[in-house]
């Protein structure tokens, strides 16, 4: 989702609705008399968001050692959600162990929070499977103009990244990517300009020293409007079939990338 220039995933979106519903709750019951939990609340989430990202780096932990740096950049989105909300549930259970007027008020609040997160989680996804369309019959040129048509990703799992030169986020995973090309042969990977020339492009990889195939120039921002990106980079995980499974906005990291290659490709092929 779009708001003005910030680009927001639908996960993000959905924390957001089960916070903004869990203060609403403390709020409500702290005009009633309750003590007011708005503070225990923010202190619990704080605990299980930091657990999430805990766990999710143990669990990734092969592709985090490689920069370790990049263990602190939240940006890539990398989060457990299940051990995030057992994290935020221990941490509100000792909260009220400590302070009993909080009891009450903080588990209604983590309680409807969560359900709040989890219906909104499960209303994104299903919306964005029911909107997301198919791979479009778009044909591209590459840097030499040559045509390719994007029917022929059909056949296997593929990634689609939608890049510009002038993004930072998107110079900075681009030797993610690149590797991952290499090390990933069962994946097809494209990268689409988005809007620049291919002279622009090949400026930018001839100093970059970036070896890349698969490079296309999407002139016209097509993929970005029949995917309604708005945001760079946004990179596309599809299936053998051509059908979106993924679908990522922001820096990818290392970790975050290996997770949804695994999504798209069989079990005995997904990279660890």
């Amino acid at each position: 989702m779009n708001i003005g220039p910030l680009a927001l995933s639908s996960a993000l979106l959905a924390l957001l609705f089960g916070v903004v519903a869990a203060l609403a709750v403390a709020g409500f019951l702290a005009r009633r008399g309750y003590a007011d939990a708005g503070n225990a609340l923010y202190l619990a989430l704080g605990v299980g968001l930091l657990t999430a990202r805990i766990a999710y780096v143990a669990g990734w932990w092969p592709q985090y050692v490689q920069q370790p740096l990049s263990m602190l950049n939240i940006r890539d989105q990398g989060f457990d959600p299940i051990a995030g909300a057992l994290g935020l549930l221990a941490a509100a259970m000792l909260i009220g162990w400590r302070r009993p007027p909080l009891r009450r008020p903080l588990a209604a609040g983590v309680a409807v929070g969560i359900a709040a997160w989890a219906f909104a989680g499960l209303l994104a996804y299903k919306l964005t499977a029911a909107s997301h369309p198919g791979l479009p019959a778009l044909a591209l040129r590459d840097l030499d103009g040559r045509e390719v048509s994007l029917q022929t990703l059909r056949g296997q799992p593929s990634v689609i990244n939608l890049w510009a030169t002038w993004c930072g986020p998107c110079r900075r995973e681009m030797p993610v990517l690149a590797e991952a090309q290499r090390t990933t042969p069962q994946v097809r990977f494209v990268f689409a300009d988005q809007g620049e020339s291919a002279a622009a492009v090949k400026q930018f990889m001839r100093v970059q020293r970036l070896v890349l195939d698969g490079v296309l120039i999407d002139g016209n921002l097509d993929l970005s409007n029949h995917y309604n990106a708005r945001g760079y980079p946004t990179t596309l995980f599809l299936d053998a079939d051509g059908r979106l499974r993924d679908m990522h906005i922001g820096e990818l990291s290392r970790a975050t990338l290996a997770e949804r290659l695994q999504r798209i490709t069989p079990p005995a092929a997904a990279p660890r």
